[in-house]
Protein backbone atom coordinates (compact mmCIF):
# COMPACT_ATOMS: atom_id res chain seq x y z
CA UNK A 1 0.00 0.00 0.00
CA UNK A 2 1.05 3.68 -0.12
CA UNK A 3 1.20 3.81 3.67
CA UNK A 4 3.40 0.65 3.19
CA UNK A 5 5.65 2.00 0.79
CA UNK A 6 5.92 5.74 2.88
CA UNK A 7 6.65 4.38 6.01
CA UNK A 8 9.52 2.18 4.54
CA UNK A 9 13.54 2.68 3.62
CA UNK A 10 11.62 3.48 0.00
CA UNK A 11 13.29 6.71 -0.84
CA UNK A 12 13.41 6.90 -4.55
CA UNK A 13 11.63 10.62 -5.59
CA UNK A 14 7.63 10.41 -6.22
CA UNK A 15 5.78 12.97 -7.51
CA UNK A 16 1.85 12.69 -7.01
CA UNK A 17 -0.72 14.13 -9.40
CA UNK A 18 -4.01 14.83 -8.29
CA UNK A 19 -5.67 11.42 -6.69
CA UNK A 20 -2.03 10.82 -6.14
CA UNK A 21 -1.71 13.80 -4.06
CA UNK A 22 -4.83 12.61 -1.99
CA UNK A 23 -3.85 9.26 -1.27
CA UNK A 24 -0.21 10.34 -0.16
CA UNK A 25 -2.15 12.49 2.47
CA UNK A 26 -4.56 9.91 3.48
CA UNK A 27 -1.91 7.28 4.03
CA UNK A 28 0.07 9.48 6.15
CA UNK A 29 -2.79 11.02 8.35
CA UNK A 30 -4.55 13.94 6.66
CA UNK A 31 -7.92 14.04 5.76
CA UNK A 32 -9.94 14.83 2.41
CA UNK A 33 -13.46 16.20 2.80
CA UNK A 34 -16.02 17.01 -0.63
CA UNK A 35 -15.22 20.91 -1.90
CA UNK A 36 -18.38 22.47 -1.46
CA UNK A 37 -18.05 23.57 -5.45
CA UNK A 38 -15.65 21.27 -7.30
CA UNK A 39 -12.70 22.96 -9.05
CA UNK A 40 -13.08 22.31 -12.50
CA UNK A 41 -11.10 24.00 -15.64
CA UNK A 42 -8.37 25.26 -16.92
CA UNK A 43 -7.24 28.43 -15.21
CA UNK A 44 -7.21 27.83 -11.55
CA UNK A 45 -4.40 30.46 -9.58
CA UNK A 46 -2.49 28.67 -7.47
CA UNK A 47 0.33 29.99 -5.57
CA UNK A 48 3.85 27.95 -4.52
CA UNK A 49 4.67 29.30 -1.21
CA UNK A 50 8.48 28.47 -1.75
CA UNK A 51 8.45 30.23 -5.47
CA UNK A 52 6.48 33.24 -4.22
CA UNK A 53 4.83 32.92 -7.49
CA UNK A 54 1.15 32.47 -8.65
CA UNK A 55 0.79 29.50 -11.70
CA UNK A 56 -2.30 29.35 -13.18
CA UNK A 57 -3.24 25.25 -13.19
CA UNK A 58 -5.78 22.83 -14.84
CA UNK A 59 -8.12 21.25 -12.47
CA UNK A 60 -10.77 18.52 -12.12
CA UNK A 61 -11.53 17.40 -8.63
CA UNK A 62 -13.82 17.28 -5.87
CA UNK A 63 -11.78 17.00 -2.72
CA UNK A 64 -9.27 18.93 -0.80
CA UNK A 65 -6.88 17.80 2.03
CA UNK A 66 -8.04 19.18 5.08
CA UNK A 67 -4.72 21.43 6.03
CA UNK A 68 -5.43 20.86 9.81
CA UNK A 69 -4.95 17.59 9.59
CA UNK A 70 -1.65 17.57 7.86
CA UNK A 71 0.94 16.28 10.52
CA UNK A 72 3.95 19.38 10.10
CA UNK A 73 6.23 16.45 10.71
CA UNK A 74 5.32 14.72 7.70
CA UNK A 75 4.49 17.25 5.15
CA UNK A 76 4.25 21.28 5.19
CA UNK A 77 1.94 23.03 2.38
CA UNK A 78 3.74 23.80 -0.55
CA UNK A 79 1.24 25.22 -2.85
CA UNK A 80 -2.27 26.94 -1.64
CA UNK A 81 -5.34 27.20 -4.35
CA UNK A 82 -6.35 31.26 -4.62
CA UNK A 83 -9.41 31.37 -5.29
CA UNK A 84 -10.46 29.23 -1.92
CA UNK A 85 -6.92 28.75 0.01
CA UNK A 86 -7.51 24.83 -0.17
CA UNK A 87 -4.32 22.75 -0.29
CA UNK A 88 -2.91 22.31 -3.53
CA UNK A 89 0.30 20.85 -2.88
CA UNK A 90 2.20 18.78 -0.02
CA UNK A 91 6.19 18.75 0.35
CA UNK A 92 7.07 15.98 2.60
CA UNK A 93 9.99 16.26 5.29
CA UNK A 94 11.56 12.79 5.40
CA UNK A 95 11.04 11.64 1.98
CA UNK A 96 11.32 13.33 -1.43
CA UNK A 97 7.83 13.26 -1.83
CA UNK A 98 6.26 16.29 -3.70
CA UNK A 99 1.86 15.60 -4.80
CA UNK A 100 -0.10 18.67 -6.43
CA UNK A 101 -3.95 18.33 -6.68
CA UNK A 102 -3.64 19.77 -10.02
CA UNK A 103 -2.42 18.74 -13.07
CA UNK A 104 0.62 20.29 -14.00
CA UNK A 105 0.75 17.28 -17.46
CA UNK A 106 -2.47 19.70 -18.54
CA UNK A 107 -0.69 22.85 -19.57
CA UNK A 108 -3.00 25.59 -19.22
CA UNK A 109 -0.27 28.48 -20.06
CA UNK A 110 3.04 27.33 -22.74
CA UNK A 111 5.02 26.36 -19.84
CA UNK A 112 2.96 27.39 -16.57
CA UNK A 113 4.01 24.18 -15.14
CA UNK A 114 6.59 22.61 -16.61
CA UNK A 115 9.32 23.78 -13.64
CA UNK A 116 7.27 20.95 -11.63
CA UNK A 117 8.60 18.31 -13.87
CA UNK A 118 11.85 19.66 -14.69
CA UNK A 119 12.54 19.66 -11.00
CA UNK A 120 11.13 16.09 -10.39
CA UNK A 121 13.47 14.84 -13.23
CA UNK A 122 16.47 16.73 -10.99
CA UNK A 123 15.41 15.10 -8.50
CA UNK A 124 15.81 11.63 -10.28
CA UNK A 125 19.03 12.19 -11.64
CA UNK A 126 20.21 13.43 -8.27
CA UNK A 127 19.04 9.94 -6.74
CA UNK A 128 20.70 7.80 -9.67
CA UNK A 129 24.11 9.72 -8.92
CA UNK A 130 23.66 8.40 -4.84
Amino acid sequence: TIKEIYESDFNKPILGICLGHQLMGLATGAKTYKLKYGHRGPNHPVKNIEKDRIFITSQNHGYAIDEKTVNPEIAVVSDINMNDGTVEGLKYIKKDIYTVQFHPEACPGPEDNNYIFDEFLERINNYAKK
